[in-house]
C-alpha cells in the first residue's frame, strides 16, 4: 500500500494544484483554535517568505536576490 503522501502527489485530481496544504489527502483549512487541524497563518504569509528568502540568500551569497 502506498502512503497518502505519494497518493496525492500522483493523483489527477490534484494535476495543476501546487502551493497548498494538504491533510489527510485533502485540502487542508486554515488552522482553527482548538482543532487539531489546519495551518498556520505564518505558513501562507507573503512578507516572512520574502523575508526568509532573502536571509537564505544571504546565507549562501546569491546575488539573485
Amino acid at each position: 500500500m502506498r502512503p497518502p503522501s505519494t497518493l496525492l502527489a500522483a493523483s489527477p485530481l490534484v494535476e495543476g494544484v501546487t502551493g497548498q496544504y494538504f491533510e489527510d489527502c485533502q485540502q487542508a483549512a486554515p488552522y482553527t483554535p482548538g482543532l487539531r487541524r489546519g495551518f498556520a497563518a505564518y505558513a501562507v504569509d507573503p512578507d516572512a517568505a520574502a523575508r526568509l528568502w532573502r536571509v537564505s540568500a544571504d546565507m549562501i551569497g546569491d546575488a539573485r536576490q
